[in-house]
């Protein structure tokens, strides 16, 4: 064996150059929470096996395997302390790199596929729930079951589901029309469906068993390689819906079948579940995990394996689970980080952490071990705390900010209750709290029912989410947020930032250094655009910098879709009164040689934002506001009202002191650009709900200089703010505060709080890499 001295340095390149690969694991650095540690690396072209060497502090080798894949799962426990590991391959290595294993790190040894197999029962309900577990399940869910009742009528009433036909449009329509079959699928088959399948093993309700049985087969009836295809040429959205539901459903209902019909169902299972992982192969998703619809997959392909164990063949149920289980033990979740946090936001974060929760709720229920113990699970309850409270009419950032459970658009999708199974189980208290007020029964469940009816669950104490605080970092999702009180949603004003190392990618836009202003519930600075029919307007607007409170250079935004486009939170500092942000938003301006912007948020009525930017010419910048009301400009000052909460805004300059926007309620590119007639969406400043209602962008035009240094300054519900600049300087006047910015670009960045400095000036000097 060729000595590690003896191999070339660096030459397993682990630098991403696609938007959607992983995350390598563990960096440099980190500090791990759980242990064994999970270990994943970035491919390397013509390399078919890897050698990880894991050394402990004294130089000790406590690893060293050679597997073909690119990530390595432990069995075993790894005792807390300092640790540094290498990649090796082809007389190569990556180098390296150290990291550490917590002094309480938790104890979590994955089970594999063969050991969990084995503890399957034989017969059925055997997914989630065994027989014994019924009476309890009814006894603690009563509201629910009533809930559950009037979805049973309701699919009933509606009858068998249509089949899809948007694959006979031709090309023009086809998409629109794709969208609007896989909506109405959702109803027949994620709600009623479903919810006939639990009727029927909760209440014995005849006409459930009758409606999904008959579904059931209906379903089955169609060509699953076909448009209702997993991965078939004209879209998923059917084909996932039939793979999250129907194995579960089939479970549920395993008595109600024939011995033909058995046979029926388990041949068009099979061919699904062949199907989600073709998918993930073909996508080599354990390298290519930044698919959003891909994520989803895993979780449908655990529960395959759970369920057509004995009913398919046991070499491939044994792969399925293996697969699903390494996923969930190694980089997943993808976009959510070790702090709660996820990158596409709390639109798609609310669903995107139920997908998976029967499969965890079985391995549970066979094993006892739970994937819900990682950090992410834990801690995930504070991300919606911070950035989805009820009651708030938008959900800053990302795709869907806009859409509310209610939303006519995607019913349910916001997922009815985002904090249930965290808070229950981690906290802390004001999740539970709001959990509580959101759980009181719906008319109607919609698609998320597969975690209404939960075994009942003993929760951790103390609250392993941890207590709430003001303010709170997710740096490894990208996002910064600062409340004034946040316990009290009646008075509450909340600042919410995005600076993201993910980019712009799937269904986040480019728009590092996006703000948004909510108070008293009320959007009074949002992003702005919506899908559009996921039209023209979508992808020309909506994800573009131009739609979001950023800046633009020579009148450019950053780029779309990229994973260069990135930014980074270089600290959050929270005092009593206040709390600061630093952004660094370089990566995110080829143009620029550097850009910082910080937040400062005195509580609870004064924000403001400072940008501090540098290029190697002069440059034009454009400062962007949007917001869901319209605009009072008085000279250089604008008032915006959404009752019960205001706001006035002020952008002050060193050259050219206050400076007066521009306002439009037109985006730039329309709602209905490029969309069939028969599918146009429209909107109104009447609407109550968001949804397609009309939005107002402001624009402020600095002069062309080479640095620019801006202060906008947001006083918050009538709060009483005098600013004005004197040579040079801000000088900003709140209740007992007295604030000092400097705006002159050939000094050094600074801001005065009643005479103290508040930047940490060893990080405003980086540059690019």
């Amino acid at each position: 064996m060729v000595p590690l001295e003896a191999l070339s340095n660096d030459l397993l390149p682990q630098k991403r150059i696609n938007p959607t690969e992983l995350f390598p694991s563990p960096a440099e650095g980190d500090i791990i929470e759980f242990t064994p540690p999970a270990f994943h690396w970035l491919k390397v072209d013509s390399v078919s096996s890897y050698r990880i060497i894991v050394e402990d502090g004294g130089v000790e080798s406590v690893v060293d395997e050679t597997v073909s894949e690119n990530y390595l799962v432990l069995h075993r426990v790894l005792p807390s302390g300092r640790y540094r590991w290498n990649l090796i391959a082809e007389g190569r290595q990556r180098g390296w790199q150290s990291f550490e294993i917590a002094e309480d790190a938790i104890e979590h040894v994955v089970p594999t596929a063969a050991e969990i197999l084995s503890r399957i029962p034989h017969s059925h309900p055997r997914h989630v729930y065994y027989p014994e577990d019924i009476e309890r399940i009814v006894e603690h869910h009563q509201p629910q079951l009533e809930v559950l009742k009037r979805n049973i009528t309701l699919a009933v009433r509606q009858g068998l589901p249509p089949h899809p036909q948007f694959h006979r449009a031709d090309d023009i329509v086809s998409s629109w029309q794709y969208a609007q079959d896989f909506r109405i699928h959702r109803e027949y088959v994620d709600r009623n469906l479903t919810a006939c399948a639990l009727g029927y093993l909760f209440l014995g309700d005849s006409d459930a068993a009758e409606c999904a049985k008959l579904s059931m087969l209906e379903i089955c009836d169609w060509n699953p390689e076909g448009p209702c295809a997993v991965d078939g040429p004209w879209g998923d959205e059917i084909g996932l819906s039939n793979a999250r539901c129907l194995f579960a459903v089939y479970d549920w209902t395993y008595p109600l079948y024939t011995e033909k019909e058995h046979d029926y169902i388990q041949k068009t299972l099979l061919l699904y579940a062949r199907q989600i992982l073709r998918t993930l192969r073909k996508q080599d998703f354990f390298n290519y995990p930044g698919d959003s619809h891909s994520g989803r997959l895993p979780g449908y392909l655990g529960e395959a394996a759970l369920v057509l164990h004995g009913h398919a063949p046991p070499n491939e149920v044994r792969e399925w689970l293996q697969y699903a289980l390494d996923v969930y033990a190694s980089f997943f979740p993808h976009f959510g980080g070790r702090d709660g946090g996820w990158a596409e936001g709390t639109f798609y974060g609310s669903s995107y952490t139920k997908w998976y929760l029967p499969f965890f709720f079985a391995i549970e229920r066979h094993t006892g071990f739970s994937f819900l113990d990682y950090p992410f699970y834990q801690r995930v309850s504070q991300f919606f705390l911070h950035f989805s409270p009820p009651g708030w009419e938008i959900h800053p950032f990302c795709d869907g900010y806009w859409i509310s459970p209610e939303d006519e658009e995607y019913p349910g999708f916001s997922a009815q209750n985002p904090f249930a199974v965290y808070a229950e189980r981690f906290g802390p208290a004001l999740a539970r709290q709001y959990s509580d007020a959101i759980a009181v029964p719906p008319d109607v469940f919609e698609m998320h029912l597969m975690d209404v009816f939960r075994l009942p669950h003993k929760p951790i104490e103390p609250d392993v989410a941890g207590p709430v605080s003001q303010s709170r970092v997710f740096r490894d999702a990208g996002f910064v947020s600062i409340h004034s009180d946040i316990e009290n949603s009646q008075s509450d004003t909340a600042l919410l930032v995005r600076a993201s190392k993910f980019g712009s990618v799937s269904h986040q836009h480019a728009d590092q250094g996006n703000f948004a202003i909510i108070s008293r519930g009320r959007g009074l600075i949002s992003p702005s655009g919506y899908f559009g029919a996921w039209s023209d307007h979508h992808s020309q607007w909506t994800k573009q910098t131009r739609a979001h409170n950023c800046i633009l250079v020579n009148g450019k935004g950053q780029e779309v879709d990229s994973h260069l486009a990135v930014g980074s939170i270089e600290y959050l500092s929270e005092k009593d009164s206040y709390a600061l942000t630093s952004l660094n938003l370089s990566k995110a301006y080829p143009d620029l040689l550097s850009y910082h912007r910080r937040l400062l948020f005195i509580r609870p009525g004064l924000i403001l934002v400072y940008d501090n930017l540098r290029a190697d010419h002069a440059v034009e910048c454009t400062w962007l506001a949007h917001a869901l009301s319209k605009p009072k400009i008085e000279d250089s000052r604008v008032t915006i009202m959404r009752e019960p909460a205001s706001l006035q805004i002020r952008l002050f300059t060193q050259t050219l002191g206050l400076l007066v926007p521009e306002c439009t309620n037109r985006f730039g590119v329309d709602v209905n650009a490029g969309v069939p007639v028969g599918f146009h969406q429209h909107y109104s400043p009447e609407r109550d709900h968001l949804k397609n209602a009309v939005q107002y962008h402001l624009s402020w035009k600095t002069s062309v200089a080479q640095s620019h240094r801006f202060v906008a300054v947001f006083s918050v519900n009538s709060a009483a703010v005098s600013a004005h600049v004197e040579k040079g300087k801000l000088l900003v006047e709140y209740d007992t505060h007295h604030l000092v910015f400097e705006l002159s670009t050939d000094k050094a960045e600074s801001i005065l709080l009643n005479g103290q400095g508040i930047l940490i000036n060893d990080l405003t000097d980086q540059k690019k890499d």
